[in-house]
């Protein structure tokens, strides 16, 4: 088995960016503007982007500043621990490759003999939403059940898909597979995800080789992770689109923008 990637993982941090809306619910709230101070930051793996130095293999974090001030300022919100969740949600939503993402929100003033008042959100706190593929056909029974006891050591499993036999493609003088799919909550980020299930491959005694259609103890796979497509080979599997469409049908399929 090939050495685990490690990504070189860097911090972008967008500070104080000082913006004006309506906050609060009494009338006075309602119709003045007030100061709103957000500050985020995320991690990426920027491997591609320094070793290219071109900002098309870079999370464009401009435009998600431009978007963040776009739909808060001037805008109303009751809370800001609404504007602090929408904010989160919407720089999870910019890719699957961001991980430990953090976000606050702060109201000048707010309260009498106070400085400030503020909301924080720490994305290691919060959980992810990942579809995980298996597929098996040495001893399949005895390692599906492994490899969904493992599965648990790193998450929830919330659902699963029936587990189906298959034909093997290409090298077809094997044993069918034995194919399902899970969908896990998970406070591991997207390569620390694929690092376990790496690391459950092996424990379970698969030893990659060069020929990537040979019988396997075991084969893990994240089809999707926080709503957004990362196997980009399931359109070569019809099964894995219908595991990904019982367990998470509002995915739009092959709309992926996950950096490779």
């Amino acid at each position: 088995m090939g050495a685990l990637y490690h990504p070189k993982l860097s911090t972008v941090r967008v500070e104080n960016l000082r913006l004006r809306a309506f906050i609060g619910f009494i009338d006075w709230e309602t119709e003045k503007l007030q100061d709103i101070i957000i500050s985020y930051s995320f991690k990426y793996d920027t491997s591609l982007a320094a070793k290219t130095d071109n900002v098309q293999n870079a999370v464009d974090y401009k435009k998600i500043t431009k978007e963040i001030i776009d739909f808060v300022d001037h805008k109303s919100f009751h809370l800001i621990e609404t504007l602090a969740e929408k904010i989160y949600a919407f720089i999870q939503s910019s890719g699957a490759e961001l991980q430990e993402i953090q976000v606050k929100v702060e109201k000048p003033h707010a309260l009498r003999f106070a400085d400030n008042v503020l909301v924080e959100i720490d994305g290691k706190d919060r959980y992810h939403t990942a579809v995980v593929a298996l597929g098996s056909n040495i001893d399949s029974e005895q390692n599906f059940t492994k490899a969904l006891s493992h599965l648990q050591e790193i998450g929830f499993i919330m659902k699963r898909t029936a587990f189906i036999k298959t034909k093997p493609l290409k090298f077809e003088e094997q044993p069918e597979f034995l194919n399902g799919a899970v969908l896990i909550n998970t406070k591991k980020s997207l390569p620390e995800l694929k690092m376990h299930l790496k690391q459950i491959e092996a424990i379970l005694g698969r030893v990659r080789s060069d020929n990537k259609n040979a019988p396997r103890e075991i084969d893990l796979d994240v089809l999707t992770y926080n709503g957004f497509l990362i196997d980009k080979d399931i359109e070569e599997l019809p099964f894995l689109i219908g595991f990904v469409q019982q367990l998470e049908p509002e995915i739009a399929l092959f709309n992926s923008d996950v950096k490779k």
